[in-house]
């Protein structure tokens, strides 16, 4: 009979923590974080076909032509989908974009950003506005 209980109260258990529903401990303790800061930059005033480089402090997000490689600094900006760029957890004030059409420089301009922090308990990405480049 307690054999069939502890099976029962293992089963349970196991079956709360899968579900997600599983508590923290010590309470209020966060789970591993796993999301990125990104913001999107529109260049389709220079064009559809145009290639978008974004630096920050951290660095800057391969030339075009170059593979993108993993880098160990997650804060260096890497280019997503759909224009979308990310700076692991850094939040830059400031970044240079540059556009280039091929290996020809068409614009560089240096653009803020105005970021929305988070509020949760455990943090998350911040957001900002779509940047967009004038021609």
């Amino acid at each position: 009979m307690h054999r069939a209980a502890a099976v029962a109260l293992t089963g349970s258990a196991l079956a709360l923590m899968l579900s997600g529903c599983a508590f923290t401990f010590p309470p209020g303790a966060c789970s591993a974080v796993g999301w990125n800061n990104g913001v999107t930059v529109d260049a389709a005033a220079h064009g559809r076909d145009v290639f978008v480089q974004v630096c920050s402090d951290a660095g800057c997000s391969p030339e075009p032509g170059v593979e993108p490689t993993p880098e160990t600094d997650a804060s260096i900006p890497v280019r997503g989908d759909g224009g979308v760029f990310f700076f692991g957890f850094d939040a830059p004030d400031e970044i240079t974009v540059r556009v280039y059409d091929g290996d020809v420089l068409l614009a560089e301009t240096r653009e803020s950003i105005e970021w929305t922090h988070s509020t949760d308990e455990c943090g998350g990405p911040s957001t900002a506005p779509d940047v967009v480049l004038e021609a």
